[in-house]
């Protein structure tokens, strides 16, 4: 299952020189410090977000390798025109203070660099500027448990809740248990690192993609009507069309057109 999550916080320049070994192990021609400018991002944390979800710390462990060598971009726009930067280490830190959980706060770093020439130059001046500092990232996690149960937490479709089998409830708090929220865990890959424009969350924010479905259907389920959208008959004929099979669609399609045939034939008689 895909994740995005969104932080605002500051990025900080580093040295050129202190890291370039590094940074050359990733580049085909070899750099000099001149030609790049660096800097670091905390990326995620193990704090609980304002969509009720953290990531544990064994996720966060698991996912600073998978970030490695991955690209940095803006908005999430996959295409090679708008990699911005590329990260080239990462690591796991632990704070001097507690996060919401009550556990140690804990945070996946980066560093990251892009070539220092005339084209990044209005990039660069937006990160030293502060324009620059919200990132979100994207990555693929196997498992949403339970953080009072560790059971898998999944949609209730006669309630329309999310919750686990022993009926924990996201959102939800339990005398003794406490506040029932999703854990992500078993990385499975890491996408890229995006700078965004709107942070979403008191440490570590959220958006979620549109293509998790699962995620896509949980927005849909917590409309109570939606037979006044304007997009809702069209949503209804994308899925009877996206249930049928290939061979179905090929067959309805057939018939539609040449239906349509048949009626334009008798129209112009």
């Amino acid at each position: 299952m895909r994740v995005e999550k969104a932080k605002s916080l500051s990025v900080k320049a580093l040295n050129p020189a202190d890291d370039i070994g590094l940074i050359n192990l990733l580049s085909i021609r070899q750099l000099g410090p001149d030609e790049v400018y660096c800097f670091s991002v905390v990326m995620c944390d193990n704090d609980v977000d304002r969509d009720l979800e953290r990531f544990t710390d064994r996720t966060l462990e698991d996912l600073a390798p998978m970030f490695v060598g991955k690209t940095v971009i803006s908005d999430h726009r996959w295409s090679s025109g708008g990699q911005i930067a590329r990260i080239y280490a990462t690591e796991v830190k632990t704070g001097t203070e507690n996060n919401s959980a009550g556990v140690p706060l804990k945070q996946l770093i980066c560093r990251a660099y892009m070539l220092n020439n005339e084209t990044n130059k209005a990039t660069i001046e937006a990160i030293e500027g502060g324009i620059l500092k919200e990132v979100s990232v994207s990555c693929a996690v196997g498992q949403h448990n339970c953080s009072l149960c560790g059971e898998p937490m999944e949609i209730n479709w006669s309630t329309f809740t999310y919750e686990c089998k022993n009926h924990h409830q996201k959102g939800e708090t339990y005398p003794g248990e406490g506040l029932c929220v999703v854990l992500l865990e078993d990385a499975k890959d890491a996408f890229e690192l995006s700078f965004v424009a709107v942070p979403a969350q008191r440490n570590a924010g959220v958006t979620k993609s549109a293509e998790n479905l699962d995620d896509a259907f949980d927005v849909l389920l917590s409309c109570t009507d939606l037979s006044d959208h304007p997009k809702f008959g069209e949503l209804l004929q994308h899925m009877q069309k996206s249930t049928m099979k290939a061979a179905e669609r090929e067959e309805r399609q057939k018939i539609l057109t040449e239906n349509k045939k048949f009626i334009q034939k008798h129209e112009r008689m």
